[in-house]
């Protein structure tokens, strides 16, 4: 097969109406690419008149019903190994609402990694990249160390995934399943820049998101995940810093007589993987 990329659009309790990245995803057409849709649960969905609809677009278009909620890190790096010859990978959810730039900044092909920024549909402002501790706001290449992003939008090269291949990790570290996921992809970046790889940042597109941390109080749910997320990120990639944060978080935990988020921050901790990753 010639040059093609491979998206994957991960839906979760949703139908194919309902996703907003694939009802944008779908204005374009990208004849070029192979869509993945993957639904990653809680129950399989039926795709009926989309499926054609959406093969008119696309290259091709393949459907995986996956009730098991499978770890977003597994689920990343099997996507990238099916395709092994795609020449870019783009990672997204179901509620990002796809840009002109964007689709623009999936042909061009000056950069290794594509960041795009991240603006809240709730209030309009930019979230991510992250890059020095601050919201990067201009287009432009981003310096390889202190950079990270969220996974949605993400657009990897097939020169990143090479790199990755020949120090033998994969791109996601599978002991993240939630939170975490997309970061370890920037920490084990920052980590082969030390060992002299070099790596094209770049921020050049925008896309709308619906982001938690905007949209009110958290979940019980999504605070535990958070808890789990500096367990693992602590107990993997340790720093002085890191550990002091934990401390914080498992003290406040308790004080807040939250003892189920406490056990399973400690859990995850000692394990040092997510325990549905174990």
């Amino acid at each position: 097969m010639s040059k093609y990329n491979a998206i994957v659009v991960v839906v979760y309790n949703k139908t194919i109406a309902e996703s907003t990245t694939i009802n944008t995803l779908s204005n374009y057409f990208l004849k070029d690419s192979v869509l993945v849709i993957h639904n990653n649960g809680p129950k399989d969905i039926d795709f009926g008149s989309d499926y054609e609809r959406l093969k008119e677009k696309f290259l091709d278009v393949k459907i995986v019903n996956d009730i098991s909620n499978s770890p977003l890190s597994i689920l990343y790096n099997n996507f990238i190994t099916e395709y092994s010859d795609a020449d870019k990978y783009v990672i997204l959810d179901d509620d990002s609402t796809i840009t002109d730039s964007f689709i623009q900044a999936l042909r061009d092909s000056d950069y290794d990694l594509e960041l795009p920024k991240i603006v809240s549909r709730t209030d309009n402002k930019n979230y991510y990249p992250i890059s020095a501790g601050k919201v990067v706001t201009s287009e432009g290449f981003l310096p390889t160390q202190g950079t990270f992003s969220i996974g949605s939008g993400l657009i990897i090269s097939r020169r990143t995934v090479d790199i990755f291949d020949s120090h033998k990790i994969t791109p996601f570290d599978e002991s993240f399943a939630l939170y975490g996921v997309d970061v370890s992809i920037f920490r084990r970046i920052y980590k082969l820049n030390t060992q002299g790889e070099t790596f094209k940042l770049r921020t050049q597109s925008h896309l709308l998101h619906s982001l938690s941390r905007t949209e009110g109080s958290e979940s019980a749910f999504r605070i535990k995940e958070r808890l789990i997320d500096v367990a693992v990120s602590t107990r993997r990639y340790p720093t002085f810093r890191m550990h002091v944060h934990l401390l914080k978080k498992l003290t406040l935990t308790v004080l807040n007589r939250n003892f189920s988020g406490a056990a399973a921050l400690v859990g995850a901790y000692f394990y040092g993987k997510h325990p549905r990753c174990r």
